[in-house]
């Protein structure tokens, strides 16, 4: 992949749509301008779908077939998809839909399904690592305990606790959880026992 001026946006570039991500590129942020077409693009979105996203342009990525010809990246590329979260149409090589917000790990066709078991990334896997952490030395104080054996126990079991998650959690976070749990149901358990034969 060719390298390419990185600039930072000025008032002359800021407001242009990135062809990728299909945001506004904003004053300050880094961008790059396609060397054949001159469209514009995030320098992050241009190195992550290794070059252009203009069908057709010489600068697009590809890669070699068994054939030894060039094959397009994306099953979605040039074409359009439904959003999974909001259901709008945006373009086949979009990483995040212009009208939702909501951002894809991939660019191939997402069903609502697995958008929604999606693992947590970015901002939502350090507030979900925030919260399970919370959860974790909610459940070292034994004083507590029954109140952890219920949330964690709705987390594991239900799958959901709030705006938590428990399928799209890390495996580690996943093993805290059910460690967390176990300790919890073992504090109870011991509190129950010195209760009878106090």
């Amino acid at each position: 992949m060719e390298e390419l001026d990185v600039k930072t946006a000025d008032e002359s570039a800021a407001g242009n749509l990135c062809s990728i991500c299909q945001t506004v590129i904003v004053g300050g942020e880094f961008y790059v301008n396609c060397p054949d077409c001159q469209l514009p693009f995030h320098d992050e979105c241009w190195k992550e779908n290794r070059g252009c996203a203009q069908y057709g342009c010489s600068s697009a990525s590809h890669m070699e077939n068994k054939d030894g010809g060039p094959e397009l990246l994306s099953t979605a590329w040039a074409g359009e998809k439904k959003c999974p979260r909001c259901g709008k149409t945006i373009k086949g090589q979009a990483l995040k839909c212009r009208f939702c917000g909501a951002d894809f790990d991939t660019r191939e066709v997402l069903s609502r399904k697995k958008y929604a078991i999606r693992e947590y990334t970015g901002d939502e896997y350090i507030a979900s690592r925030n919260k399970v952490i919370g959860l974790f030395f909610l459940s070292a104080s034994g004083c507590l305990s029954p109140i952890a054996v219920i949330l964690l126990g709705m987390l594991l079991f239900k799958q959901k606790l709030g705006k938590l998650d428990y399928e799209r959690l890390p495996a580690t976070l996943k093993l805290l959880v059910q460690c967390a749990f176990g300790i919890n149901c073992l504090l109870l358990l011991l509190f129950i026992i010195f209760a009878i034969f106090d």
